[in-house]
């Protein structure tokens, strides 16, 4: 199976379109649906239901979609690695993170890192929250940095804390708790709440829940939305209260969004780096003493 055909499949399925999926990769209509005959010959099943307007993934096809998508990315970091090294010889830590948040918390260690580290380079991505420890295990990344939650249960991964802190309210103006310097867990739980959806950030969804369970309460969770921008709309407009972490940097004035501590509430959390000890990448122990000469952690 020619990997690189692998696209098309990709394609494919996100545009549901034979013929947009030829143009997209510059080939013929004819070349994608003999792609597809091929690799529906290969493992003897099913992947597109063609019957449909537009196309769409068999059950099948799902599956094939999700492990074909980690197997694009395991390639195309490879192909970045080599080209990398062959134009600089230069060697590169690839870096996963889900939000700013994650990566402010590498700024204070990278300019030392870098002074003493020339000859490696730092390969930065954002992805989904909940393929965080996914795509760390699978080796499409080097090192991770998220909420604590992504790595629980995880003993293939290691864990460095990089930063503690606390979720506090997110409140629009207007909202009968705008104007308070922080709020108690009874003048938080009686208003419905707006969260990220849990396709969106795996398993801290459920531990959200879980916290607020601790609280005492049962959350009111009234919308669940895919990006923080989204979010951050719906509480400004819908009256609706969020939750961030203490050390997120809201982009709207105080005047229209405030955050605001929760007094006693078990909404706490830890931004921590994760790897794989057994990841044979020999730059990653670099960047690793760096933090650790940075938080005072001993080797």
């Amino acid at each position: 199976m020619n990997i690189e055909k692998i696209k098309y499949y990709l394609d494919l399925v996100d545009c549901r379109s034979f013929t947009e999926t030829a143009k997209m990769n510059y080939v013929s209509q004819t070349t994608i649906s003999q792609t597809i005959a091929s690799l529906e010959d290969t493992f003897q099943i099913q992947l597109i239901n063609r019957k449909k307007t537009p196309i769409e993934p068999t059950e099948a096809g799902l599956l094939f979609y999700d492990e074909a998508l980690i197997l694009w990315k395991q390639y195309q970091s490879m192909q970045k690695k080599m080209r990398n090294f062959q134009a600089h010889r230069q060697e590169t830590v690839t870096i996963e993170y889900s939000a700013m948040t994650d990566i402010q918390t590498l700024l204070n260690v990278t300019p030392s890192f870098k002074e003493k580290n020339p000859h490696l380079e730092l390969n930065l991505t954002k992805v989904l929250l909940k393929n965080i420890s996914e795509y760390l295990t699978k080796g499409i990344y080097d090192v991770a940095i998220a909420f604590d939650s992504e790595f629980q249960d995880k003993k293939e991964i290691t864990t460095i804390p990089l930063y503690a802190g606390k979720y506090q309210a997110v409140v629009g103006a207007g909202h009968p708790l705008f104007d308070k310097e922080a709020v108690t867990l009874a003048e938080l739980y009686q208003y419905p709440l707006v969260m990220l959806d849990p396709s969106v950030i795996g398993a801290s969804y459920n531990l959200m829940q879980q916290h607020a369970q601790k609280d005492g309460y049962q959350p009111h969770i009234a919308k669940t939305v895919d990006d923080v921008e989204t979010e951050l709309f719906a509480i400004r407009t819908e009256k609706l209260i969020g939750f961030f972490p203490d050390n997120y940097n809201l982009t709207y004035p105080a005047s229209e969004i405030r955050m605001i501590p929760i007094e006693g509430s078990f909404h706490t959390f830890q931004i921590e780096l994760g790897y794989l000890s057994t990841n044979a990448n020999t730059a990653i122990r670099s960047l690793i003493h760096s933090i650790k000469e940075k938080h005072s952690i001993s080797e």
